[in-house]
């Protein structure tokens, strides 16, 4: 009795291991990839990002949300401060995001899911803001097309960031 028991444990302790083993393997090789506007000046600045036109309803990628910029990690999994609907603006017509950014804070505005790289087609096709601009105390940044993609900086894979200064 005794034996089967110990039997009955062993398999109980293996099927256990397998399906832990198994579960790290498929969440080791999933990662997403924020893009992040950083606000480095000593003055907020406004943000308007304009989204690909997809065949759904209008709406930002992601929830715009903010960090302190001195919080921000390579390593992702941010404290994110999702912003209400009463702190950034949808203009619906023309697609755009507006956000007022604090100074010395961040912007999420994209997340994607295993991003590849400047260097990836499909990720080019799958991006989801066609155009950034900036405007702040120290002037103004417009990017528009492919370059308002590949001018973020590659911190990490989890972490892309542009930084207004």
């Amino acid at each position: 009795m005794s034996e089967m028991l110990s039997e009955e444990v062993e398999m109980r302790i293996v099927t256990i291991s397998t399906l832990l083993a198994a579960t790290f393997l498929l969440t080791s090789c999933s990662y997403a990839t924020d893009f992040v506007v950083i606000n480095d000046s000593d003055h907020p600045a406004e943000i308007r990002y304009k989204i690909k036109d997809f065949p759904s309803p209008f709406g930002p990628p992601v929830t715009p949300a903010t960090i302190t910029a001195s919080q921000l990690s390579a390593h992702g999994a941010q404290q994110w401060k999702v912003l209400t609907s009463d702190q950034y603006q949808l203009d619906q017509g023309n697609r755009t995001v507006i956000v007022r950014l604090d100074e010395h804070e961040a912007l999420r505005i994209a997340s994607m899911h295993k991003y590849g790289g400047h260097q990836d087609p499909r990720d080019a096709k799958d991006f989801p803001v066609e155009e950034i601009t900036i405007t702040g105390e120290v002037g103004e940044i417009s990017l528009e097309g492919q370059q308002a993609r590949t001018t973020f900086s590659d911190v990490s894979r989890a972490l892309y960031t542009l930084t207004y200064k």
